[in-house]
């Protein structure tokens, strides 16, 4: 009989200290990247009521990642209006779809505690709060994964009608926000699934059809819109390509020039990049999972793939299949790693249960050892950003801050369960280093992008944004906060709108200013902002000593 330890009142305060930390995050401002970028495509087609082109606020046609990111993010803005939070609830609620399939598909592949463990697992990886923070595609992706991977497992085994419907929209959901990976990785779990079982007759079933015809149907309006865009505009010139195909693009090329990392600048392949950025990325069950996966790798080559119940192929197959796919690529992003957050958490989950289940006591005490020097560390990390690089000043983060640690204290002192505490300690310790990112140290860092600082003071002075150019450089934040897609501008055209008595104020920074006064443009500093790339944080700009070294400065100019 499985053991359960955990009742589903600790459970919901677990998720729920989660979720705090979550909250937070909707209030961080966009980052000065792809997150701010992303968010401007949507802004486009809600300003020009175009849902079918995809244009970034350069006003460039964007040939990358399909519609539905920016569908949603154009739908939430319509619907709460254009800011962060708008912009961040499609990225929380796909999060809940993913925990919820992951609870279901680990359910289903071992028992309801090692699906609670597993969605537990998914909601405390630092890189998906990140994925909820800095929002791209990796939410929505995972959660795509996750559903359809569930939902094709409920069809080998159930074959209900409805479950084929529901796999076809996890595909099509997954594959219209980032490609075709988003296809091949559920059903290359389900055949291992499948392949493990010897279920060559359900394998080889014609009822996949019917989920490739859903499939089908639900992506139509995105490739549909690829063709509008590009295929029936041949003339148009993308990322230098003449002729292009949309529909050839997202159905085949779009995956494939990742892999090859060519039309991205030069790529570094470290065939072990994905190994390491784990260790940071699925903190704090980052030790643990690289554990129970060796462990499955050598129960699979030990027993020679002979099936045992309470063993499953799909989360082991599906990390090696995706690792050496994403390890061999020309082009490296730590986000890639997201796709695999189900399956991380599931094989660990699978694994911690198995061992209460089976009295492993011994085990899971050398596993909280180990989840006490992973709270530790990142303990340590903690109060160097909190007190020395960035000493924490907001009331609301302290206070929360301090009932999490309490509770944990508590815990620690008076549980005696070792998995109780094992569990607990690790989800508060990832609720509390997120409540001090997201309300604390993120807050503090983004007041160094200079175009979201500059933004907010357009707004606040009531400046004409119709008056405002970019002159070299560009703020992909500046643009979403004003909710101006502003224009470049050269040094003939602001020369002729000043002798048309036109006002014209110019977005740029201290390194281009020279070219205005070696071409004789005469302007006025009104307001700058220091500014520096967050993403690519440094020693130096760390250390409050020797910050202000390394920061540049935005600047917003009236031409004389």
């Amino acid at each position: 009989m499985t053991h359960t330890p955990i009742n589903n009142q600790t459970w919901f305060w677990l998720f729920f200290s989660l979720l705090v930390a979550y909250v937070f995050g909707l209030f961080v401002p966009l980052m000065n990247e792809d997150a701010s970028h992303h968010a401007n495509i949507a802004l486009h087609m809600v300003q020009h009521h175009n849902y079918v082109d995809l244009v970034d606020d350069m006003g460039k046609d964007y040939l990358d990642k399909p519609h539905l990111h920016f569908w949603l993010a154009a739908l939430s803005f319509n619907l709460f209006g254009v800011n962060t939070i708008a912009y961040k609830v499609p990225a929380l609620l796909a999060t809940i779809l993913g925990l919820f399939s992951t609870f279901k598909l680990g359910s289903r592949l071992y028992n309801r505690n090692a699906g609670m463990l597993a969605a537990i697992i998914y909601a405390s990886a630092q890189a998906q709060f990140l994925a909820n923070n800095d929002v791209r595609m990796d939410a929505l992706l995972a959660a795509g994964i996750a559903f359809a991977t569930w939902q094709l497992v409920q069809s080998a085994v159930d074959g209900r009608w409805y479950n084929y419907l529901f796999a076809g929209l996890g595909l099509a959901m997954a594959f219209t926000t980032k490609g075709m990976i988003g296809f091949v990785m559920p059903c290359a779990a389900l055949f291992f699934y499948l392949l493990y079982q010897r279920n060559w007759g359900m394998m080889f079933n014609w009822r996949w059809l019917v989920v490739l015809v859903f499939w089908a149907v639900f992506t139509a309006p995105c490739v549909y819109a690829y063709y509008l865009q590009y295929d029936l505009h041949p003339e148009k010139v993308v990322r230098g390509m003449k002729n292009v195909s949309g529909v050839k693009f997202i159905l085949w090329k779009q995956n494939f020039e990742r892999l090859e990392g060519k039309s991205w600048g030069k790529g570094h392949k470290d065939y072990f990049f994905f190994f390491h950025t784990m260790l940071w990325a699925f903190l704090p069950f980052c030790l643990l999972t690289y554990i129970a996966f060796f462990d499955r790798v050598a129960f699979f080559v030990k027993t020679r793939f002979q099936v045992f119940k309470n063993y499953e192929l799909l989360t082991t197959a599906s990390i090696i299949f995706i690792f050496l796919i994403i390890s061999s690529s020309g082009y490296q992003l730590p986000h890639y790693l997201n796709v695999l957050f189900p399956y991380f958490a599931i094989i660990t989950a699978g694994f911690l249960v198995q061992k209460l289940d089976m009295h492993q006591f011994k085990a899971l005490k050398a596993f909280l050892n180990v989840q006490y020097l992973v709270i530790a560390v990142v303990a340590i990390l903690l109060v160097v950003l909190n007190f020395w690089c960035f000493p924490i000043n907001r009331c609301m983060v302290i206070i929360t801050s301090l009932i999490i640690l309490g509770v944990m204290l508590y815990v620690f002192a008076k549980e005696r369960e070792v998995f109780i505490r094992l569990v607990i300690l690790s989800v508060l310790m990832a609720s509390l280093t997120n409540v001090l990112l997201n309300g604390h140290v993120y807050q503090e860092l983004l007041r160094y992008q200079g175009g979201t600082g500059l933004a907010q003071l357009v707004n606040r002075k009531h400046i004409p944004k119709k008056q405002i150019y970019n002159y070299i450089d560009h703020s992909s934040g500046f643009n979403f906060y004003t909710q101006n897609l502003t224009p470049y501008i050269e040094i003939d055209e602001i020369k002729a709108k000043r002798a048309k008595g036109d006002t014209v104020w110019l977005f740029s920074s201290k390194e281009h200013l020279h070219y205005l006064k070696d071409n004789h443009v005469e302007f006025d500093l009104v307001y700058s902002d220091a500014d520096y790339g967050i993403t690519r944080l440094s020693k130096d700009f760390l250390n409050p000593k020797t910050r202000s070294q390394t920061l540049g400065r935005d600047y917003l100019l009236r031409v004389k």
